[in-house]
């Protein structure tokens, strides 16, 4: 019983080595039982046939077309379009352009810049492209007289440009001419 128990284990260790390792070991010979040692050198070498005939795959990964997966997919959709109006946090947008007056237009430089009245009386100075006006307007043009603010719409899937432009209005009442020498004026 002994014998047998050692054959057995000499063979399943046998077995085990030529499957860890990629040449076969010779396996050793038991003493007696030559019937018994004969079966693990025929199962040999057809467990090295195995390995070396099976195909080594070689995955490549190829992520054109693909997410990334460590993206959230919320972000990848990206910013949702909303309305102008929500979006315009300025001052100006919480007025219609015609409750706005055109004060003062100062031009002739690079970045031209106007003086906008709100009907509360304060003034804001207002640039190309800043907002104004409830519906997000832009101001796209400022000239010696008036400054332009261009609104988009959409509608019907069209996008609509509306201008509108605010005038400078010229003062109704004269300053008479003032004598700085005397500090009296020239009409009187």
């Amino acid at each position: 019983m002994k014998t047998f128990k050692a054959t057995m284990t000499t063979a399943m260790l046998a077995l085990a080595l030529v499957a860890c390792e990629e040449a076969p070991m010779p396996a050793p010979s038991p003493a007696k039982p030559k019937a018994a040692a004969a079966a693990p050198k025929q199962a040999a070498p057809a467990a090295a046939a195995e390995a070396q005939t099976a195909p080594t795959y070689a995955y490549t990964y190829n992520p054109v077309g693909k997410r990334d997966p460590f993206r959230s997919p919320i972000d990848e959709l990206g910013p949702v379009a909303t309305n102008p109006v929500t979006t315009c946090n300025e001052p100006l947008c919480a007025f219609d352009l015609d409750q706005l007056k055109l004060v003062a237009v100062v031009t002739g430089d690079a970045s031209p810049m106007a003086m906008v009245e709100d009907p509360a009386g304060r003034g804001h100075i207002v640039r190309r492209n800043t907002r104004m006006g409830r519906q997000g307007g832009k101001v796209t043009q400022i000239l010696r007289d008036s400054v332009t603010v261009t609104e988009v719409f959409s509608g019907n899937g069209e996008i609509i440009k509306n201008p509108v432009t605010l005038q400078l209005k010229p003062d109704a009442k004269q300053d008479p001419a003032y004598n700085m020498m005397t500090g009296r004026n020239f009409g009187e």
